[in-house]
């Protein structure tokens, strides 16, 4: 398969509705200037970091809700949504059917019409097998996804926020970076990671990164094929210790390509609450 260059800074269409937003049968969901408006109100406190261990069980990196107890049914999809705090809204004027995804670290986002925004509070992530048994690579909220076409239990596509202790976003980048390899690991089979270059720009009047990573040679399975392109931002969110990371996964399937242009429509919608 052929992986295009990531796109540069964000100016871009309403996607068409059609299954997730792929080319191709694409997974996850230039482009004109039409920005989404994401109306972000009131504040809310900064989210610990991932915890180191989890219970889950898996026999290798593995994409799975962390333990929260039982997994709470899907919420109707909507334009706004209110979490701890935050209120986000999409304009449906400019991107309609789109869903309004936020938590408590006040970073909101929209996720596109055939994605699913998890109830508030969910939590999801990546672990891997580690002494203590299996261990979080990256924990997520404001949690949004897109089935797998092949295996309908799995996601090809996951997008959501966490926090980094490291204020310096430039830094807190190079430390995310260091998860994307861990995450696509399968059974100690390394993959091909290879950023592109990193793009500085503003959300609001915050100072925000981003870099895409398109991983190649990840070990196949019958849900899933060897490519996947992988997006992390940094930014700061005032009243948030440290910065504020925004991940967007978008995993090959079996039968689906991955579009890279649904990062830049979905990074282009991240709104910040000042």
């Amino acid at each position: 398969m052929t992986y295009p260059t990531p796109p540069g800074p964000p100016i871009y269409e309403y996607p068409r509705r059609r299954y997730g937003l792929w080319i191709a049968l694409a997974v996850a969901v230039v482009i004109i200037v039409v920005l989404a408006v994401l109306l972000v109100t009131q504040r809310g406190g900064d989210q610990s970091p991932a915890a180191q261990q989890t219970t889950a069980s898996a026999p290798a990196t593995t994409v799975a809700p962390l333990p929260t107890g039982a997994a709470p049914p899907a919420p109707p999809q909507s334009a706004s949504m209110t979490c701890e705090g935050y209120t986000a809204s999409v304009d449906e004027s400019s991107q309609p059917g789109w869903h309004a995804a936020i938590n408590r670290l006040g970073l909101a986002y929209a996720a596109p019409p055939d994605w699913t925004v998890a109830v508030c509070g969910t939590r999801t992530g990546w672990v891997q097998p580690c002494p203590e048994g299996q261990c979080v690579i990256r924990e997520l909220g404001a949690v949004s996804t897109v089935a797998n076409p092949t295996c309908p239990k799995q996601n090809l596509g996951i997008a959501g926020v966490t926090r980094s202790a490291n204020p310096d976003i430039r830094a807190a980048l190079d430390e995310e970076m260091q998860t994307v390899s861990p995450i696509y690991t399968r059974d100690g089979n390394a993959p091909n990671v290879e950023f592109a270059p990193i793009r500085e720009f503003q959300i609001g009047p915050h100072p925000a990164v981003q870099v895409v990573a398109t991983v190649r040679d990840i070990q196949t399975t019958e849900c899933a094929g060897p490519g996947a392109y992988h997006s992390i931002v940094v930014t700061t969110v005032p009243g948030v210790e440290g910065s504020v990371v925004f991940v967007i996964s978008l995993r090959e399937g079996a039968t689906v390509t991955p579009n890279a242009n649904v990062i830049n429509e979905m990074v282009a919608t991240l709104k910040s609450p000042a």
